[in-house]
């Protein structure tokens, strides 16, 4: 089917590349391959096998993030030797946000919709809100939050959010715009190089409505689901290495027991990757004692596993620790490849169903791009370090919305195509982004209400928050409040 499509009057002088279609909106299914099976087939139970395949991608993407990809960047941050702070702020958030930036590339220069902007937001909320919620939820015990990481995360969000909003409020982003947002991603790093001053400045106010805290503040850099080894060195427990030492040393003397729990906390002047654990079995090899369901998830997972094996080298591992730059790249080769399937198959699942691209984004996407994140607060909470889970899931959310918007707009209006501009073309994120700030304004006095505790209690408060938010928002993109949205044209595909 041929649909005209024109270009509206723009103040840049070059025009876009998604241009706007006059009574519709281009169907993002159209800037993919063809599915192999045509609309009636999905209809008639061939949706069943795409539901599956994005399924698949979610599993992809967070193997490759969290066994590969931050395994390069541990080994980065070590040879840079950065601070952990800074090493938290750049690239390990960019290791549990690699998925969201590979979906907002994709939805710029391939599908050329806003499915890629609305899984940012959907991604923002469903960390700030369901990840918090569900670590609540799986504490065994309640976690004392220190005010000063939650706060500090919490202000550099509402900026992010605020220059996200006067970014895509005129619905179009030029190339300046999107250097704006690069700017003060950068403004966020360097304020968390001097965070340790910054905290001393704060807490020597003594604000009378903040708890007051005793001992310094957890560590609350930017984590990843496979660099809490090094974590796990700081702080003690049944089965800690500063347990088992002092265990060793008893009867040596009680002063060097003593000694040893508050000389080790003491955090290192730079980054250090983790060492690779001489007990862990191969993902390669088959379990022996497992029962039906453990053989049957290990066989799942197992193409994945082999073919990231073939393809890159395992730079935790002391003979391919210089190899970490060739992993580093083909890990995000195989990012990009998972991401480009897992939204292409959202997108044929939304199209079949008529389910707009940015409800998808807000949910589905949205959902699957943030497993890294997910799996690194839970590991932080089983850990019973609740400041390193909430900083985690809050601080980035600033790289999801500074960096993996406002690189891919950067390149396409600035390197690509300079001068031109790229669209936004559902209104309804405007007022997706305006109630972003509510999440904000409400964790924080959820947080404050419960006693700055993370316990079940808190989980549930903040679960039924994300199921309101995620309501109304899918509410707004399908015009329930008005026409926010112009119809999605028609297509054969």
């Amino acid at each position: 089917m041929q649909v005209t499509s024109t270009q509206a009057p723009t103040k840049y002088p070059y025009s876009t590349v998604r241009p706007r279609r006059t009574n519709c909106s281009a169907p993002a299914i159209e800037q993919f391959p063809r599915p192999l099976m045509g609309p009636e087939a999905r209809k008639h139970g061939g949706l069943i096998i795409h539901i599956l395949v994005a399924i698949y991608t979610f599993l992809g993407l967070a193997i490759v993030c969290d066994d590969y990809f931050v395994s390069s960047l541990d080994r980065i941050c070590e040879e840079l030797r950065l601070s952990p702070d800074v090493a938290g702020a750049t690239f390990m958030a960019a290791g549990s946000s690699a998925p969201e930036l590979a979906t907002v590339i994709i939805g710029v220069f391939f599908a050329k919709d806003d499915i890629g902007v609305s899984g940012v937001i959907g991604s923002a909320v469903f960390n700030i809100m369901f990840v918090i919620s569900i670590c609540g939820l799986c504490s065994a015990t309640a976690s004392k939050l220190n005010w000063w990481p939650l706060c500090r995360d919490c202000f550099f969000y509402a900026i992010s959010i605020l220059v996200m909003l006067g970014t895509i409020y005129n619905e179009s982003i030029s190339w300046l715009e999107s250097l704006f947002m690069l700017i003060m991603y950068m403004v966020y790093c360097v304020a968390l190089s001097f965070n340790a001053k910054l905290e001393r400045w704060a807490k020597s106010y003594n604000i009378p409505f903040l708890p007051k805290d005793d001992e310094p503040a957890e560590e609350s850099a930017l984590v990843s689901y496979r660099s809490l080894q090094e974590d796990r060195l700081s702080y003690t427990g049944p089965n800690s290495p500063v347990t088992e030492q002092v265990k060793n040393q008893e009867g040596s003397g009680i002063q060097e027991t003593e000694q040893q729990p508050t000389t080790q906390p003491k955090q290192p002047e730079y980054y250090k990757a983790k060492e690779p654990d001489p007990n862990e079995v191969s993902p390669l090899v088959m379990p022996t004692d497992g029962n039906k369901w453990t053989l049957f998830t290990w066989g799942l997972v197992f193409p994945i596993h082999f073919m990231c094996r073939a393809t890159m080298p395992d730079c935790r591992q002391e003979k391919w620790r210089s190899w970490y730059p060739f992993t580093f790249c083909i890990s995000m080769i195989w990012i990009s490849f998972y991401s480009y399937i897992m939204v292409w198959m959202i997108t044929i699942i939304g199209s079949t169903l008529g389910i707009p691209d940015t409800v998808m984004g807000l949910t589905f996407v949205a959902a699957g791009v943030s497993v890294p994140d997910a799996l690194s607060s839970l590991a932080v909470i089983k850990e019973g370090l609740g400041d390193m889970a909430v900083s985690n899931a809050v601080g980035s959310n600033v790289f999801d919305i500074l960096v993996c918007l406002g690189l891919p707009w950067f390149i396409q209006t600035a390197m690509i195509q300079p001068g031109s501009h790229v669209n936004v073309t559902s209104r309804g994120l405007t007022y997706s982004t305006v109630s972003l700030l509510s999440t904000v304004i409400f964790l924080v006095m959820a947080t404050h209400l419960n006693g700055w505790k993370l316990d079940r209690q808190y989980g549930i408060v903040l679960m039924v928050w994300y199921l309101i938010f995620i309501v109304f928002a899918s509410l707004y993109e399908l015009n329930v409040f008005g026409e926010m949205n112009p119809p999605v044209c028609p297509s054969k595909f």
